[in-house]
């Protein structure tokens, strides 16, 4: 239950926050990317607010090529993943994401890495609280005009940090 848990925390609350620079692009350009991702991402974190899978998981490709790894747990397809999300949001009453650093590397116009660390807390509802820290890495492309998740990795820490 805890592991479900966790990966609902993972999967809904994308992070926003502060962005670093990293290509040799024009800064006009890698600052208008850094925004989209940012925007993309925003809207992702306010969909697993609302604890809303099917419109967290529109920000994500469909792929059958590994697309969510989750502590060590490999989610073949997105479907798989969007699965487990949604089985996890009916025994969650709130979820919460506190985050400590976020930064968004552009990699090309129509690629861009976002990694962040925080900590999650979430209620179950039979009033059952789950708290700690989260890692998280994703991969964003440009697909149709929007930026969408390639390939996500969430991960929480095995013991002390």
């Amino acid at each position: 239950m805890r592991k479900m848990a966790v990966l609902v925390l993972v999967l809904a609350f994308p992070s926003l926050a502060m962005v670093h620079q990293g290509t040799n692009k024009p800064a006009g350009d890698k600052a208008a990317i850094e925004k989209a991702v940012l925007d993309a991402h925003a809207r992702m974190t306010q969909a697993g607010s609302s604890l809303d899978a099917d419109a967290l998981f529109a920000f994500i490709l469909d792929s059958d090529k590994g697309s969510i790894i989750q502590d060590g747990k490999l989610f073949k397809t997105r479907a798989e993943a969007l699965g487990v999300v949604k089985a996890g949001f009916q025994s969650v009453a709130r979820a919460d994401r506190q985050y400590d650093r976020t930064y968004v590397t552009v990699l090309s116009p129509e690629a861009a890495l976002l990694v962040a660390s925080g900590s999650s807390s979430v209620t179950l509802g039979d009033g059952r609280t789950f708290s700690g820290p989260f890692a998280v890495s994703l991969v964003f492309v440009l697909r149709d005009g929007q930026w969408k998740v390639l390939h996500g990795h969430y991960s929480i820490p095995n013991g002390p940090s």
